[in-house]
């Protein structure tokens, strides 16, 4: 009886008996996540148990005997960690080591995405990734666009359309916060970013309440780079390109344990190609005109200027107050020559317009920051204030010269019309938003509140030149004055716990989301129109993520969150986009915003060299935005966005990196999705439904220690949605680099889309229309870059003690 209750204590002291910490970057103090935790005994080396870091770098070995162990910690890129003489007993039967300092491998070759002597940051979890800006040799001397078409799992088009998981309706931020760059236009914001201005991209694919509900398939947030070391530093960066493509910057800062200060500038000089088709047929003909081929070559040249400066105080060792502002200046010359030809049945030349369409345009933004962190004795525990203001304004002077000839009795010019647009647009920010950690019991509670208000003016002064004057006049029925103010106001709340080898994290976040303007206008008598806008959304938007471990180096998770994608300017504007003669672009004042369900299920898995992340997702979309093109009027028709049917989506995506030899490694990543959505009579759209796929492969060669290739091929195959059918498009890219001088002074080579096969092509059908459609855009194929780094650390750091990981802003 006494043995048999001795065993039974004995048990029961094992199963209470922990050792738990935190794995921290010892340079950056970042998390790491999902390295490996084995505990053996002190001595004897006899291995014990084996865990695994979760996703804020934490682990817990439960249910281990009293006795002295020794704990080691590894991760790759890393210098392996070890503690010894740990000592579990009965008076001291959970010991927490607190947060433990990783040092980075300073070895040459790493047995990840990394070839060039340089440590891997990136990190691939289920639904949340991210990674380095440092690891793609192809983006060197370009721009973000060029940066994130080497991002796994993101899809660019020849337009510089971002895509994932077959939609374009993601969120994108800068920092945390949208951007006001063209108007909040996201291909502008991304080609106005020099990629070396940018430290690492996150991709969140289904998102907790904490984050901004916005974005069907969850957001990007480009985190442009701050300093990290102590001491004065600095980096300074050139590229040239072929067609007159080039790039500047210089980086300095200075750190010491109380203050950090840091700036940054930035210049680039673009010079952009572009080229491509638009054939149209009218299935039912109220003219002559049955066929339209139009073809519209264009060159851009862009100048771009970016300024961020910023420092950061520590008030306390637990208080942290940052201020930082940026400032981006841009100006642009466009060329566009439209050659339209339109057709009787029997394909016999009716009329031929020739378009030259000029524009000049310029813009500059800036924006003020204010952030305060502060953490408590208990870990985990932290609060931050964020509050924050930008303002942005940009004008276009627009030509359009009209060549009309009729081409049917061989008669000479009939008409020349000059349209001159003038667009003036004016944009603010606001944003202010405050969150709170507290551990609860073994688990954590999160809770915030933020508001966002975005004011929007839009105007639009059409003239036209009288031809008997020769003077231009004012053209009414296409000038028109947009004015409205966007407010998000949101809170949320999380819990997370753990349980063994369970975890879950549920969270309810509520919107207020109204957007309220009006646009004044005038009919084509040219008497005044006033068009109210309103779109008000107010939901809940509840998420929940379950994960299991099931051992040490593999685990399942289950998401699901509620999402929305608001419509956005080029979506509710009325106010028409007349540069093609053909083809003109409205808005629509009534349209709702996407109401998204999103489900996802994950597994992942790392052996000795191959690490894998997949997962299954579904996604239903009610009150879907299209596109959608009008009966031709006089050969003219009207594309204007609304809320058709149902969409669903349904995929299955896979992320895996090789470690296959010492000196070359390669990721992979495949994309399979199904979209289809429901018909639309009202529209002439029918039920619809295809099956795509999109693959890409970046491979890494270390050649010798200070050299280093890359090389990497991507393929979207065609696919389907409400009234598209897009083509298929292969693009092939290749980078080199080579250290110097102890790795201070870094020369490189990149080649984009070499075979000249990158573009945006499809075939839309809907009201009687179908729509053949090509885009391809150039801009330097190939850069040569160059990067000095200088100065030396010379303090020691000082990092904000107990520190939850920041997630947003």
């Amino acid at each position: 009886m006494l043995f048999f209750t001795a065993w039974n204590l004995c048990v029961m002291a094992q199963g209470s008996n922990s050792i738990s910490g935190r794995l921290r970057d010892a340079k950056t103090n970042e998390i790491i996540p999902f390295a490996t935790a084995s505990l053996s005994i002190d001595g004897t080396n006899a291995l014990i148990k084996i865990s695994e870091t979760d996703s804020a770098g934490n682990f817990n070995i439960t249910g281990i005997p009293n006795g002295i162990y020794r704990l080691k910690a590894e991760y790759i890129g890393y210098k392996t960690l070890i503690k010894d003489s740990i000592k579990v007993s009965a008076e001291s039967n959970q010991v927490n080591l607190g947060e433990l300092k990783m040092i980075a491998s300073k070895q040459n070759i790493l047995k990840e995405i990394t070839v060039n002597a340089t440590k891997n940051n990136d990190r691939v979890g289920l639904n949340k990734k991210k990674f380095s800006v440092e690891q793609s040799l192809i983006s060197k001397g370009g721009t973000a666009t060029d940066l994130l078409q080497n991002i796994p799992t993101i899809s660019i088009d020849g337009s510089g359309n971002l895509s994932l998981r077959g939609s374009s309706k993601l969120n994108v931020l800068i920092d945390g916060k949208p951007s006001l760059i063209g108007g909040g236009d996201i291909t502008q914001v991304l080609q106005s970013i020099p990629a070396a201005s940018i430290e690492s991209i996150e991709l969140v694919t289904n998102p907790s309440a904490k984050y901004e509900a916005q974005g069907d398939t969850g957001f990007i947030n480009i985190i442009l780079k701050k300093n990290q070391k102590l001491g004065f530093n600095g980096s300074a960066n050139a590229s040239t390109g072929t067609r007159n493509n080039y790039t500047g910057g210089l980086s300095l800062s200075f750190e010491n344990s109380k203050v950090n200060v840091y700036t940054n500038y930035d210049f680039q000089h673009s010079n952009i190609f572009s080229n491509g088709h638009q054939h149209l047929q009218f299935l039912n003909p109220t003219t002559d005109v049955v066929f339209s081929n139009e073809t519209f070559p264009s060159a851009t040249i862009a100048n771009t200027h970016n300024i961020k400066a910023g420092i950061d105080y520590y008030i306390t060792p637990k208080s942290l107050l940052n201020f930082s502002g940026g400032y981006n200046l841009n100006s642009n010359n466009k060329n566009e020559w439209l050659e339209i030809t339109q057709l009787n049945a029997a394909s016999s030349p009716l009329q031929l317009i020739n378009n030259a369409n000029k524009t000049k345009g310029n813009g500059r933004t800036y924006n003020l920051n204010l952030d305060f962190v502060k953490t408590f004795n208990r870990p985990k525990e932290e609060l931050t204030f964020s509050i924050g203001y930008a303002h942005g304004n940009g004008n276009t002077d627009q030509h359009f010269f009209s060549d009309i000839y009729n081409l049917h009795d061989q008669a000479t010019t009939l008409a020349t019309s000059t349209v001159h647009p003038v667009n003036n647009n004016r944009n603010s920010y606001y944003n202010v938003q405050i969150d709170y950690t507290l551990p609860v019991s073994k688990g954590t509670l999160d809770a915030g509140y933020r508001s966002q208000w975005r004011l929007d003016e839009r105007n639009q002064v059409v003239y036209r030149l009288d031809d008997n004057a020769l003077s231009y006049s004012k053209y009414y029925p296409y000038s028109a004055y947009f004015k409205g103010l966007n407010q998000i106001h949101a809170f949320y709340i999380n819990y997370q716990n753990q349980i063994k080898d369970f975890s879950y994290l549920v969270g309810l976040r509520t919107e207020y989301a109204n957007l309220d303007g009006y646009v004044n206008g005038y009919n084509f008598s040219g008497d005044p129109l006033y068009t109210p806008v309103k779109v008000l959304n107010i939901r809940l938007y509840p998420s929940i993520t379950l994960t299991e471990k099931i051992e040490a180096n593999s685990q399942l998770q289950l998401s699901y969150a509620r999402r929305v994608t608001r419509p956005t300017p080029r979506n509710y504007s009325p106010i028409p986009d007349i540069s093609d003669p053909v083809n003109y672009d409205v808005g629509n004042p009534n349209i709702l915003p996407e109401d998204i369900h999103a489900f996802e299920f994950g597994y992942r898995k790392s052996w000795n060299r191959v690490n894998l992340s997949s997962s299954i997702y579904y996604r239903k979309t009610n009150d879907y935005i299209a596109h959608v093109e009008s009966t031709p009027v006089n050969g003219v028709i009207t594309t204007t966005s609304t809320n058709i049917a149902n969409a669903y989506t349904e995929g299955f995506e896979i992320i895996s990196r090789f470690n296959v030899v010492k000196g070359w490694d390669f990721l992979v990543n495949a994309n399979l999705y199904n979209n289809h959505t429901d018909a639309a009579p009202q529209f002439n759209i029918a039920k619809s439904s295809g099956l795509s796929w999109n693959a890409n492969i970046t491979n890494n060669f270390a050649v010798v220690k200070n050299i280093s290739l890359q090389l990497r091929g991507s393929y979207q195959a065609p696919f389907k949605t409400a009234q598209d059918r897009n083509y298929g498009s292969f693009t092939l890219d290749a980078g080199s680099k080579i250290n110097l001088f102890h790795n201070k002074v870094s020369l490189s080579i990149s080649g984009r889309d070499i075979l000249a096969t990158r573009k945006w092509s499809f075939l839309r059908d809907g009201n009687g229309v179908l729509l053949d459609f090509e885009r391809k855009t150039t801009g330097a194929r190939g850069n040569i870059s160059f990067a000095y780094n200088f100065g030396k650390e010379i303090f020691q750091k000082k990092k904000i003690e107990h520190s939850a990981e920041k997630q947003e802003n």
